[in-house]
């Protein structure tokens, strides 16, 4: 199959959504590809926290347990701490695994390949052209295009997904910008925590702070907004606002929770299924993204193989399970609205966002 140019299904996006999706895919005996725009392994702006039940559940039931050499120093976090104001911070224990996306993103496509997923990385997809059943895929690459065909795609190539524009031309998203920064070095703060700070006192804008081996990071999509307020709340920690970062890069987050709950947006087309933050499926409040499209990979896969002769039935079947995961998201929407609207005290504020995180993470045992 190393040399083919025809799958069963073909899956665009080597983040863990798409790792997970096409091993489950090989696993029911369909021939898979997966595609990666880069070449591996491969940087993702992300906290690399494995931070919710389903990212913990989902990885080690279908990878195995995460192998030290994954996993940064420290390798498991104890919690989260909400910092608001002069209140005093907030503690939430939660043991949280924590990667670089480079090294776990890479372990987990090394877990597909050993399913017999095959692997073209450094590729781009440039066109779809097809219809049910029979999908055309044409790569850019260097040398010649090549075109390659697929009953079925999966699109879980992220946030901007080419595969998403490509068959809902139609769909206006807009989308956020969270920067990461990286220092050398450390900050007097416990490095087993993660740290929330909320200076404005509302839920965004927001930025946090976690340390991996001998760096720490500041991350957040109100970085140049809260510029003199980083420099106010982290100085007593031994930041230093002149300091210049070792890089400074960023992210892109699709916001399409309320066409997603209005129904406006449903990430299927025929035998396209859209997985992840291709689906818009990050989490509210925490914009966690590991679990859901671990989740919705899961799911698409498994409504593939379910429907595998008939594609309009299979993407119907993938919306459908897609129900629970809504509901999750609806009801974190729901708690994301009343927190941004209060309370103004800092000490509520800060407890309420402890519970609010806290529902985050517990909404994915129900």
């Amino acid at each position: 199959m190393k040399g083919s140019k025809t799958f069963d299904v073909i899956v665009v996006g080597a983040g863990p959504g798409g790792a997970a999706a096409a091993k489950r895919c090989a696993d029911r005996g369909l021939r898979t590809l997966l595609i990666e725009k880069k070449k591996l392994p491969r940087d993702k702006v992300c906290s690399g926290m494995i931070m919710g039940k389903w990212a913990g559940g989902i990885i080690e039931e279908e990878f195995g347990p995460i192998p030290a050499a994954v996993l940064t120093d420290p390798p498991q976090l104890t919690g989260h701490r909400f910092y608001v104001g002069a209140a005093p911070a907030q503690t939430l224990p939660w043991p949280t695994a924590l990667s670089w996306r480079k090294d776990l993103d890479h372990w987990l496509v090394q877990g597909a390949l050993r399913c017999g997923v095959v692997l073209r990385d450094g590729v781009r997809v440039a066109a779809l052209a097809g219809g049910p059943g029979d999908l055309q895929i044409t790569l850019q690459q260097a040398g010649p295009p090549e075109t390659l065909r697929t009953r079925y795609l999966i699109g879980a190539d992220g946030a901007t997904s080419m595969v998403r524009r490509s068959i809902f031309p139609e769909l206006k998203v807009r989308y956020s910008g969270p920067i990461r920064e990286c220092y050398r070095g450390a900050l007097q703060l416990d490095r087993n925590s993660f740290h929330w700070f909320f200076p404005k006192g509302l839920p965004r804008p927001r930025f946090n702070v976690n340390h991996k081996g001998d760096v720490f990071l500041i991350e957040g999509s109100g970085l140049r907004e809260l510029r003199r307020e980083i420099a106010a709340v982290l100085s007593p920690y031994g930041f230093d606002p002149d300091r210049q970062p070792l890089w400074k890069d960023g992210c892109t987050i699709a916001l399409l929770h309320e066409p997603l709950l209005s129904g406006a947006f449903q990430p299927a087309r025929n035998n396209v299924l859209l997985i992840g933050d291709a689906a818009g499926l990050i989490l509210p409040i925490t914009f966690e993204g590991i679990g859901s499209a671990l989740r919705s990979g899961l799911l698409a896969a498994e409504a593939i193989a379910r429907h595998f002769a008939d594609a309009r039935q299979a993407g119907t079947s993938y919306l459908e399970s897609l129900g629970p995961l809504l509901e999750v998201i609806g009801e974190l929407c729901q708690v994301q609205a009343q927190l941004q609207q209060g309370p103004a005290d800092a000490a509520r504020m800060a407890q309420a966002l402890k519970k609010a995180y806290e529902r985050t993470l517990t909404l994915q045992e129900e």
